[in-house]
C-alpha cells in the first residue's frame, strides 16, 4: 500500500507542479520560513521542565482508559515504515517554537522505537500560499500522515481534499480545519477568552478602561479567544476597549504594539493577553514607559512566572493560563495511532493549564524560555485525549 501511494502521488506530480511553483519551493525537509527554520536535532526534551497538570475543568468526564485502551479498542503500536509530515502555518513565537520542538523529540522517539521510518517539518510565515505549498510539497513526497497548524479553517480545503484522496492521514491541532474527513485535536479557545475575562472583571469590578491583545490574525485561536472576551465584555458598559494591539503571540511584537500606542491611551486597569508568549511584552512596554504595569493576564511562560512571583510579594495578582504547547507530541502520536488501526475520535480536546495565585512556587523550576506543559506521551495522549 506505501508503495502504491507512492506511486499515484508521482502520477500527481505533473499536474501539480505549476500551482506549486507560484507558492515557493517545496524541496523535501524545507522551511518556507526561512529565517526560523526549527532545527530537527536540538530539540530540548520536554520531560526536563515542570510538567503541570491540567485545570480539573478541562479535563475528559469519561473515565481512563486502562492499559492497552481507548475508545474501547487495543492501542498496541507495530512497527512500521510510515513518514509523518508537520505542516506549521507560523513559527515566529515562543510557543510556535516549543510545539515543534515536541513534535520533534516524540518524532525522534517514534523513530527510534521503528513505529515510524522517517518525518519532515515545515514551517511557514502564517500565509496560506506558503501552507498550500508546504501540503503539496507532501503529497509529492508520499508521507502517510500530515500534522498540522492551519493558517486559515477553511482556505486549505482543497489542497487537504487532495491529501486525503490520496490516503493521507490529516491531524489538525491547536489551528484546527473545518473540513468532514480530518482529525482535529482543538481548545476551548472561546472558554479560555471568557474565563479570563470574567477575571478581569472580577478584579477591576466591573468598569474601567481596557487593552485586547490579539493573536496570529485569521487563525481560530485569535478568533475563538477574541469571541469569548467580547462575549463577557459585552455584558459591562462600564468597560471601555482603549485599544486592541496585534501581538502574533509573541512578546516583542506585543512590546512595540503597546509602545506605539501607550502616550496617547488613558489609565489602563487590565491588559488581556491572547496566549502564547505575550504577557512579558505587555510588562516590558509599560516598565520601560515608567508606567505601574496593570492587571495583565499571564501567559504560562517562565519570564512571566518569574516575574509574576518577585510582584506578588508586594501584592500584584492574577491569573495566568496557556495552552498546551506539548500538543506537538501529541498530534504525533495521534497520527501513528491512526495509521495503527487504533480507534481514535474524529474531534478530540486538549487542556488548557491554569495557574492561580498560590501555585506560583509550583513553577519556580521552569526552565528558562519554556511554557508550563505537561509532557505528551503516546500513554499519556492514550489515557487523556484517545480516551475521550
Amino acid at each position: 500500500m506505501k508503495l502504491t501511494k507512492r506511486l499515484l502521488a508521482l502520477l500527481l506530480a505533473a499536474t501539480m507542479v505549476l500551482s506549486m511553483s507560484a507558492c515557493g519551493s517545496n524541496e523535501t525537509g524545507s522551511n518556507d520560513a526561512q529565517e526560523t527554520e526549527a532545527p530537527v536535532t536540538e530539540a530540548q526534551p520536554e520531560a526536563d521542565a515542570k510538567q503541570p497538570e491540567a485545570d480539573a475543568t478541562e479535563e475528559s468526564t469519561e473515565p481512563a482508559a486502562t492499559e492497552g485502551e481507548a475508545s474501547g479498542g487495543a492501542t498496541e503500536l507495530a512497527k512500521g515504515d510510515y513518514v509523518i509530515g508537520l505542516s506549521n502555518s507560523f513559527y515566529g513565537n515562543t510557543w510556535r517554537k516549543q510545539m515543534v520542538e515536541s513534535f520533534t523529540e516524540a518524532a525522534e522517539n517514534a523513530k527510534s522505537e521503528g513505529y515510524i521510518a522517517d518525518y519532515e517539518i515545515q514551517n511557514g510565515d502564517n500565509t496560506v500560499n506558503t501552507q498550500i505549498a508546504q501540503i503539496n510539497s507532501f503529497i509529492l513526497g508520499g508521507v502517510d500522515a500530515i500534522c498540522m497548524l492551519a493558517a486559515s479553517p477553511t482556505a486549505l480545503n482543497d489542497v487537504i481534499k487532495q491529501a486525503m484522496d490520496q490516503g493521507i492521514t490529516i491531524v489538525a491541532f491547536d489551528s484546527i480545519i473545518d473540513l468532514e474527513g480530518a482529525y482535529t485535536m482543538d481548545y476551548d479557545w472561546v472558554s479560555m477568552g471568557e474565563k479570563k475575562t470574567e477575571y478581569v472583571m472580577d478584579k477591576i469590578g466591573g468598569s474601567g478602561n481596557v487593552i485586547i491583545v490579539r493573536g496570529p490574525s485569521g487563525a481560530a485561536p485569535d478568533e475563538g479567544i477574541y469571541k469569548g472576551i467580547t462575549n463577557i465584555l459585552n455584558q459591562y458598559p462600564d468597560v471601555k476597549i482603549a485599544a486592541e494591539v496585534l501581538g502574533e503571540a509573541d512578546a516583542t511584537v506585543t512590546q512595540e504594539g503597546i509602545l506605539n500606542i501607550i502616550s496617547s491611551l488613558p489609565d489602563i486597569d487590565a491588559v488581556i493577553t491572547h496566549c502564547g508568549a505575550d504577557s512579558m511584552g505587555v510588562v516590558n512596554a509599560f516598565e520601560s514607559m515608567g508606567k505601574e504595569v496593570p492587571l495583565t493576564i499571564g501567559d504560562n511562560t517562565a519570564e512571566f512566572i518569574t516575574w509574576w512571583a518577585a510582584q506578588a510579594e508586594k501584592g500584584y495578582e492574577t491569573l495566568s493560563v496557556n495552552s498546551t504547547p506539548s500538543c506537538g507530541a501529541g498530534a504525533l502520536w495521534v497520527a501513528v495511532a491512526i495509521l495503527n488501526g487504533v480507534e481514535v475520535p474524529q474531534n478530540m480536546y486538549l487542556p488548557f493549564i491554569y495557574i492561580n495565585q498560590d501555585e506560583i512556587g509550583d513553577y519556580s523550576d521552569l526552565e528558562a524560555g519554556m511554557i508550563a506543559s505537561p509532557y505528551m506521551s503516546y500513554e499519556y495522549v492514550v489515557e487523556n485525549i484517545l480516551a475521550q
